[in-house]
């Protein structure tokens, strides 16, 4: 029996081997970033007490409990594929009151699993095969790979010295095969928060191109100094070509709940509807209303956040500048550092692992970024301040000589 079973397995692998798999599929990476937790994971399940300054839990903790919300029986059903509508209206009368961008609840927003699946969806909305999408470098290690997912390409242009849009160089990198500009600000991995004259500048530039302006907004709360995030939803003259993204897991310090929003005009959001309705049907309830709650809470909840991750930012900086081989931009909103590591002379990636082998400490090479971050590693400081603080200790501690 025994060797029956053997000889089953051997012939259904010879079997997979003649299929052929999805070149779409084989070509995409894992994520860079997850998977330097899970490195992280499988350390810490060894024995090894890793200090974690690349991820981990948010805290503070959410504004609302994370008890799973009750579902009546007449709610144990299919939703909207939209979102709920309750929602839709809730989130649109934030978008006015924080961010001044007037939108519709009922035909211009809807619900996604993440700031990801609104990612993808735009630009399966947006784009035919061979179609380019201009990003800003370095950038989120999602956009590059959901751009060529759709048979499209990431074409990067640098953020200038000072980490601020270079109009100029998106302007030259635009072709006849240009179709969108995707951004984030508060911007990861940089820190910076894009002004209104910079944003205005680009939007002058989409306008004169005719092109989609994606705006990933998923820190928009993390604004640090008194400075304040300014959306490119407020520019009515591109109202038409701006759809803009958010994200539950950061503003709300929700990434269990998995959900996001997506806004943008209403013939768009109709195409995303019926995708939805196919793909996914729609966001699971009960992380619909663990949203609802926190819309809830937004107001005694943005003060608390900000001044926490300001001290968090304000420990790790101090920190920092005690070593003078590390050279950082002050981060102006998220909750990432991103210092230059070029005086150690030494790779990101090199400098991930040997902080990782020799010091028990995790971080991000900046080259998962884009070209742009090679010379950098991202901290990120979404834990609590007492383990900031003893993980910087152990990198700095642990830098090669």
């Amino acid at each position: 029996m025994k060797a029956a079973k053997v000889s089953q397995l051997k012939s259904h692998e010879e079997f997979l081997g003649n299929l052929q798999l999805s070149t779409r599929f084989s070509a995409l990476p894992p994520s860079s970033t997850l998977a330097v937790g899970d490195e992280v994971r499988r350390l810490r399940a060894q024995g090894r007490n890793i200090h974690n300054l690349s991820g981990g839990s948010p805290d503070p903790a959410p504004p609302v409990a994370l008890d799973f919300p009750s579902i009546s029986h007449d709610e144990n059903r299919l939703g909207d594929p939209r979102g709920e509508l309750v929602l839709r209206e809730a989130f649109a009368k934030r978008l006015s009151r924080v961010h001044g961008v007037e939108r519709s609840g009922k035909s211009e927003i809807i619900a996604t699993i993440g700031a990801k699946q609104a990612v993808y969806f735009s630009l399966l909305a947006l784009l035919e095969s061979g179609d380019e999408v201009i990003v800003i470098d370095p950038c989120w290690v999602t956009y590059a790979p959901s751009i060529a997912l759709v048979g499209c390409r990431a074409v990067p242009v640098p953020l200038s010295a000072k980490n601020a849009l270079d109009i100029g160089a998106i302007a030259a990198a635009v072709t006849s095969r240009t179709r969108a500009v995707l951004i984030n600000t508060p911007h990861n991995p940089t820190g910076r928060v894009f002004t209104e004259s910079e944003l205005s500048s680009l939007a002058q530039l989409v306008k004169a191109k005719n092109l989609w302006l994606i705006c990933d907004e998923s820190f928009d709360l993390f604004t640090f100094d008194g400075r304040r995030h300014v959306s490119p939803g407020v520019f009515d003259f591109i109202r038409d070509q701006t759809i803009l993204l958010y994200s539950f897991s950061k503003s709300f310090s929700l990434p269990s709940a998995r959900i996001g929003m997506l806004v943008g005009p209403k013939p768009l959001v109709r195409l995303i509807a019926n995708c939805t309705q196919q793909v996914i049907t729609s966001v699971a309830l009960p992380s619909q209303k663990i949203a609802y709650a926190a819309l809830e809470k937004e107001n005694e909840w943005t003060k608390m956040l900000r001044k926490a991750y300001q001290d968090k930012r304000d420990a790790c900086l101090a920190m920092l500048e005690t070593e003078p081989r590390l050279a950082t931009h002050v981060p102006e909103g998220t909750f990432y550092v991103f210092p230059d590591i070029r005086r150690l002379g030494v790779s990101s990636a090199e400098l991930t692992r040997h902080l990782l082998d020799k010091a028990n400490v995790a971080v991000t090479p900046g080259v998962i970024f884009g070209g742009a971050g090679e010379a950098h590693i991202r901290i990120n400081l979404v834990g609590p301040i007492q383990s900031i603080n003893i993980g910087m200790k152990a990198l700095l501690r642990g830098l090669p000589t």
